[in-house]
């Protein structure tokens, strides 16, 4: 037979958890967390670089006792060892970027609109001739 609660007795809400919110990661904790990733992923790559070799070295000597089965797995061994050799060389291999960080601009925006106005008329617009025939070329045009 259950048992029924009473009227009376009721239960409590559960207490709502605190979870504050994930602050968004400013750019050296982003580069500090590429750097991480990176150094765990060639401890990782190095511990099953290991790990196969181990295997391979321990299914070579198991050959030894003629058995389809261990040739078998002395097959599967090889096979796994040469992948992770062969993404350890890419990675010893490939060479480090170093990718430069520039601070933000700190001009203002009025600032930076001038300067590309500027920028524009170096490019567009010839200079003007300096000599004594230009000269009086532009004051006779002026007229």
């Amino acid at each position: 037979m259950t048992r029924r609660a009473s009227k009376t007795q009721t239960k409590a809400p559960p207490k709502a958890r605190a979870t504050p919110e994930p602050e968004a990661p400013d750019s050296a904790s982003r580069v500090n967390g590429i750097i991480s990733a990176a150094a765990r992923y060639e401890t990782d790559l190095e511990a099953r670089y290991v790990a196969a070799r181990d295997a391979w070295t321990h299914a070579m000597h198991a050959t030894n006792s003629g058995r389809s089965a261990d040739m078998a797995s002395l097959a599967i061994a090889q096979e796994a060892y040469e992948i992770v050799l062969a993404e350890r060389e890419r990675w010893l291999a490939s060479t480090r970027v170093s990718v430069p960080i520039e601070a933000p601009d700190t001009r203002h925006n009025l600032e930076i609109a001038v300067g590309q106005e500027l920028a524009w008329r170096a490019v567009h617009e010839p200079p003007e001739s300096t000599g004594v025939f230009a000269r009086l070329r532009r004051r006779l045009r002026r007229r």
